[in-house]
């Protein structure tokens, strides 16, 4: 966790539970390093509510590192990677700068912010992806030779300070929830996994999800805080054109927030514990490259901050990125046969957008090895579908973050679900252990029963489906339903109550299925074909979709053009063998 303290938000959460549906750590590991859960948008539809936990950042770190060392039939080894290595325009492996040199059958790239990263601390300059790393200097020279095309992307981050040097005195408090909402699916795990103790005796680090939470405090800016950062503008790094990379605009620094926000007030700021074992706290909300001594004046503006005590400054970071339609669906790419990228080497911001991607890299890496088909994620079946297709098919400009709004489908990614919509990509890759596969199979079952029970049944007035869709009402549902799992009831409401509109999903979707069914020849020429406009057709050569659908997300490509290239390809097929 080398930001923020913190997993999960909006569509985030979902996204985390997702990769928990897939065989990853991720969730396992937040929820017994977890220190604060929330559960947000808690008064709005479940589709749209999400998980978010504050970690304990070292316990998180070290426990993951654990984790990797006790992997069987994994090798875990730290070097510098300097390049790859090529031969005949494929990935053969890499070469490390203590000379050692890594031959595989496949390559998975995940830099990071350390793709030639360089932080700026007002005009202060230095090499490294996170403060007192290094920066990994020649790869990128290494995938140029490949001809991958790379740009500049640029992240920030508040200072920390000292949790003693804080006047918590009228500050807001938020606690955690009384009932946590976790992210892994304990339910349909076995009870051991939580707190597997090895066969070596080594039981890894972690405790019992949602006990001890600590909680955050709101504070804010003040005219005070805006009078510096205006006074300053010509020192930071983003605004003096030392950085030429574009920053994340849902994430803005606070030069930004006051600059394109000039008519708001002021802007909230959360004081955020970095784990139980330490006073640091971070200040999210505070981004800034401004230089250090006009940033300790800032922070004493702040309310309860009048007297911190930063630890570590904020600095901006500046980086190398892949722009990510160079690659397949699978994450492989398209220059470097055997060479798959995952993370913000594809544009993207935050942990749980790199997590997926790093999923679904290393299972198409072995899925190459095996000569089969990748797993690849549609769009209707999670944000992971959603996140991988923006990215190959739209590409970015700037550091790519999930929200819900980017997902049309959104009503079927309750976090809840999340193993239901994936089993079949879980089973058909060996994804999960056979015990766990049967659960989740289980449940699906249970939920399709009570369904059914419940729309077929009747009740005072209709069914108890319709009494549940007309008062939104369980309290008089039948006892044998409200004896099963919490897990398997809130799955079956939300099935119920919002069943017509998921039924209108479901048919978008099979509307939708014909379109991405018509596969595009690699072969096809599209600046040859008759009628496409001149931009369609350079964008649809440049980026190579698989299929009509792709085609049709493509920024440029309007419904006029899909129609002819359909005309077309229903002609080839129709078209008499020779």
């Amino acid at each position: 966790m080398s930001c923020n303290p913190a997993i999960g938000g909006l569509a985030k959460g979902q996204m985390v539970r997702e990769i928990d549906a897939l065989g990853g750590e991720m969730a396992i590991n937040t929820d017994v390093t977890g220190i604060q859960f929330r559960l947000l948008n808690k008064s709005k539809g479940p589709a749209v509510q999400s998980p978010r936990a504050q970690c304990d950042k070292k316990a998180y770190q070290f426990r993951l590192k654990h984790t990797l060392e006790l992997q069987p039939n994994l090798q875990v080894f730290q070097a510098t990677v300097t390049g790859m290595i090529y031969s005949h325009g494929r990935v053969v492996g890499c070469r490390t700068s203590l000379d050692v040199d890594f031959i595989g059958r496949t390559v998975v790239i995940t830099t990071g912010t350390f793709l030639r990263g360089l932080m700026h601390v007002g005009q202060s300059k230095n090499e490294g992806g996170r403060l007192g790393d290094f920066s990994a200097k020649t790869l990128s020279a290494s995938l140029l030779e490949a001809g991958i095309e790379l740009k500049r992307l640029k992240t920030g981050t508040p200072p920390r300070i000292l949790g003693r040097s804080i006047n918590f005195a009228g500050l807001q408090e938020q606690k955690g929830d009384i009932e946590p909402t976790l992210f892994a699916f304990h339910d349909t795990r076995d009870p051991g996994d939580m707190f597997h103790v090895e066969s070596t005796g080594e039981r890894r680090l972690g405790w019992k999800p949602g006990s001890e939470q600590v909680s955050c405090w709101l504070t804010h800016t003040t005219p005070a805080s805006e009078r510096i950062v205006r006074e300053n503008l010509h020192k930071s790094a983003m605004y003096s054109g030392e950085i030429a990379g574009v920053g994340p605009r849902y994430c803005p620094s606070i030069e930004d927030k006051f600059v394109r926000f000039a008519d708001k007030a002021r802007h909230l700021l959360f004081l955020e514990p970095e784990g139980r074992n330490t006073n640091e706290y971070y200040i999210n909300g505070l981004s800034t490259s401004l230089p250090f001594d006009v940033q300790v004046d800032l922070v004493h503006t702040i309310p309860g901050l009048e007297a911190a005590v930063i630890l570590r400054p904020a600095y901006a970071v500046e980086y190398d990125f892949a722009i990510p339609t160079q690659m397949y669906p699978s994450l492989e790419s398209r220059k470097a046969e055997n060479l798959f990228l995952a993370g913000q080497i594809n544009g993207t911001s935050g942990y749980e957008e790199a997590a997926a991607q790093g999923l679904v890299a290393g299972v198409n890496a072995v899925l190459k090895v095996r000569g089969e088909p990748p797993l690849v994620i549609q769009r209707h079946e999670a944000y992971i579908g959603v996140l991988i297709d923006d990215l190959v098919t739209k590409g970015t400009t700037e550091p790519y973050r999930m929200f819900t709004s980017r997902a049309e489908h959104r009503l079927l990614f309750n976090h809840g679900s999340s193993e239901l919509r994936l089993y079949d990509h879980a089973k058909k890759h060996k994804l999960l252990s056979d015990n766990r596969l049967e659960r989740v199979a289980k449940k699906a079952n249970r939920i399709t029963h009570w369904e059914i029970y419940l729309e077929t049944s009747k009740s005072v007035g209709g069914s108890w489906a319709e009494s549940i869709r007309c008062d939104k009402s369980t309290a008089a549902l039948p006892a044998e339903f409200s004896a099963e799992p919490k897990e398997v009831r809130e799955e079956v409401l939300y099935r119920v109550t919002y069943r017509g509109y998921l039924e209108r999903e479901q048919r978008q979707i099979e509307k939708m299925k014909d379109v991405e069914k018509i596969r595009i020849p690699a072969s096809l020429d599209f600046l040859g074909i008759p009628g496409l406009r001149r931009e369609s057709a350079q964008k649809l050569h440049q980026l190579r979709p698989q299929n009509l659908g792709q085609a049709s997300r493509i920024s440029g490509v309007n419904p006029t053009d899909i129609s002819i290239l359909m005309v077309l390809l229903a002609a080839r097929r129709n078209a008499p063998a020779r």
